[in-house]
């Protein structure tokens, strides 16, 4: 049971979630969403304006997925591992209805057979399972706008990344940043476009666990079925997953 626990908690840092109840929460970071004075933000418009596919990997795991912002659509998958278990969650948005499956952990509802309808008026934590964050799965739009130093060769970008105005980057949350203490708020990162100024990819050389995300197809459709047979998720699940 330790290790599903273990387990569990990486899953929650890499979806982006806090943990703990609403007394123990680190303090919120300053993270503002307006584009960095930089350039770099020019790469992100293509991601409102239609889909693409996105994978983020840290030495936890991985979240993979596809969205369409215009269409309310989101596909995506978090896998992760620890202490030699597994445990993976798919998680489905369609026209604001949000449906989860899981697998991998010996409890009930990890059997990877259900598919479970998320109650959306439940989920109080922003960016639980990429939901709320449907906009913007990955984060990548606060990372942006916390950069600084930044400068472009080619279709290259480098500089730092003030790591305290940004809410989570893959398992990076709040009390890790509080660990790295000053070290945090000039983070390396280095990021490409391709030859539309579209960002393809974004590493932050977090210590000790470097995070890396890449963006492909855009323009690709994303389609997506809402589970005919889905039951609603059960209450214990909804603290058990940070919603």
């Amino acid at each position: 049971m330790r290790t599903a626990l273990v387990t569990l908690v990486a899953l929650i840092a890499l979806t982006g979630c806090s943990i703990g109840g609403k007394d123990d929460e680190p303090p919120k970071p300053t993270a503002s969403a307006v584009p960095s004075p930089t350039g770099l933000a020019t790469s992100l418009r293509a991601f409102s304006i239609g889909s693409y596919r996105f994978k983020v990997v840290a030495k936890e795991g991985s979240y993979t997925g596809a969205i369409d912002p215009v269409a309310g659509m989101l596909d995506a998958s978090v896998s992760v591992r620890s202490d030699g278990a597994s445990l993976k969650i798919d998680t489905i948005g369609v026209h604001g209805s949000a449906y989860t499956r899981l697998t991998g952990l010996p409890l009930p509802g990890f059997d990877g057979n259900t598919w479970f309808r998320v109650d959306q008026a439940r989920v109080t934590r922003p960016g639980a399972l990429g939901l709320s964050a449907i906009a913007d799965p990955t984060g990548v739009q606060a990372l942006v706008a916390a950069t600084h130093d930044v400068r472009r060769s080619g279709g290259t970008y480098s500089g730092t990344v003030d790591m305290t105005r940004v809410n989570a980057w893959g398992p990076v949350d709040i009390a890790r940043v509080v660990q790295l203490g000053a070290v945090a708020r000039a983070v390396p990162f280095e990021a490409t476009v391709d030859g539309q100024d579209r960002l393809l990819t974004m590493k932050v050389n977090i210590p000790d666990n470097p995070v890396e995300a890449a963006y492909s197809d855009f323009g690709s459709p994303v389609t997506v079925t809402a589970p005919s047979s889905a039951e609603p998720l059960p209450d214990h699940l909804y603290g058990m997953l940070g919603l």
